[in-house]
């Protein structure tokens, strides 16, 4: 579904990403960690051409990405970003912030968009009491549950989570991870960046451990978390 090949890119002379190569197939859950500058943020960014990389190729279920001829808006799309400040429109309520991407941006009738809006809404349990609040008046993790609706409604192929539950408490935290505990479960694929050991654990097919601008270990959560090969590894999860 996702193949990443030679990635580089730089800001002001300092390169970010050094070559970065991985791969992940429809289905799986691929847990990214390393510690802060690695590149993990540029890399999901990268991906959903929110930042075009300088160097190398992006493949999504297939299409270059990477192309210049590439439609930017159909490829974003096909990947959901859910970012670690939600993004949710403030002056929208939460219904109209689902259905506004699946009216403006897919062309789906108003009845269309409201249908699809409550089965994504259900499903990241949203209840239908929440439907008319605006986000000010929603919890941090009821916020993010409801980004991560809006980015299902599109029907990607592909997810991106950056780094979802780093600005919620724990209780709150626990509440938008079981939800992508779920989605991981029903085949939505998934690139996560995070430092939830316990979701890598439990829920990933493969970790990759990033830093400097490389992929420097991967393999199943348990052997890299328990048993880490490279340095750079060993440091991350020295504590573990």
């Amino acid at each position: 579904m996702l193949r990443i090949e030679g990635l580089r890119k730089s800001y002001n002379g300092m390169e970010v990403l050094k070559g970065v190569h991985l791969e992940l197939r429809e289905g799986e859950t691929k847990v990214l960690m390393g510690p802060s500058g690695a590149g993990k943020s540029t890399l999901l960014k990268c991906v959903n051409l929110l930042v075009r990389p300088d160097e190398g190729r992006i493949f999504i279920d297939g299409e270059e990405v990477t192309s210049p001829k590439v439609d930017v808006v159909r490829v974003r799309q096909k990947v959901g970003f859910v970012f670690q400040e939600f993004n949710l429109f403030n002056h929208l309520t939460v219904l109209r912030n689902v259905t506004i991407g699946l009216t403006k941006v897919k062309g789906m009738s108003k009845e269309e968009a409201l249908r699809r809006a409550r089965e994504v809404l259900e499903a990241v349990r949203i209840g239908e009491e929440l439907w008319g609040r605006y986000p000010a008046q929603l919890s941090g993790g009821q916020k993010q549950r409801v980004a991560i609706a809006r980015a299902l409604a599109m029907d990607p192929v592909l997810m991106l989570y950056d780094e979802p539950t780093s600005a919620l408490d724990p209780q709150l935290s626990k509440e938008v991870l079981e939800v992508m505990k779920e989605l991981s479960r029903k085949g939505v694929t998934s690139l996560v960046v995070t430092h939830e050991l316990d979701f890598a654990m439990e829920v990933a097919n493969s970790l990759a451990v990033m830093s400097c601008g490389l992929i420097v270990e991967e393999g199943p959560p348990s052997e890299v978390i328990r048993n880490p090969r490279s340095s750079e590894a060993r440091r991350l999860f020295c504590r573990v």
